[in-house]
């Protein structure tokens, strides 16, 4: 299990990942001699992304919470209620945020799949431009969290325009 505060210490207050993804990118470059190893960097550390944003879903508060908060919060469609506040009150505001990180889980883990198999199978000067074309193509695909959030009604709850939930 994850706690919330080691999470607080990757995803900094202002909601964006520390120093430790810069760490992560140094060290892989230095541990991997392989042309082929340097090519599939982005897609281990995507993974490790990936896998750190599922496992952040049984914390206390996921990852995308965290990234959304200082975005969001008493800003779009807000009637000023505290995340805080909504987070302990409503269920349906605590399964909102776990989904869509879940939703970010897979997405990393697919595109860092397909990073992988690039650079092990495609030829060498490929992989480059491929890899660049794929970044777009992920983060236009995971604008569907944002279809996700109207559907499954954040912004009524952060609006105050619904009764507050009794199931989790």
């Amino acid at each position: 299990m994850c706690s919330s505060d080691s999470l607080d210490s990757f995803y900094g207050t202002d909601g964006r990942p520390t120093v430790g993804e810069t760490d992560q990118s140094v060290a892989a470059a230095l541990v991997g001699a392989s042309p082929r190893f340097l090519l599939a960097k982005d897609g281990w550390l995507t993974g490790v992304a990936g896998l750190w944003f599922l496992i952040s879903i049984r914390a206390r508060r996921p990852l995308l919470f965290h990234g959304g908060r200082p975005l969001l919060e008493g800003r779009f469609r807000s009637d000023g209620t505290s995340w805080d506040v909504l987070w302990e009150r409503e269920p349906a505001f605590r399964r909102i945020w776990r989904v869509s990180t879940a939703i970010w889980a897979v997405a990393m883990l697919i595109d860092a799949a397909v990073r992988i198999v690039m650079a092990y199978t495609l030829p060498m000067d490929l992989v480059p431009g491929l890899g660049a074309l794929l970044w777009p193509v992920t983060l236009v695909l995971l604008q569907l969290v944002n279809v996700y959030y109207e559907v499954a009604g954040l912004w009524r709850l952060t609006a105050g325009t619904t009764t507050p939930s009794t199931d989790d």
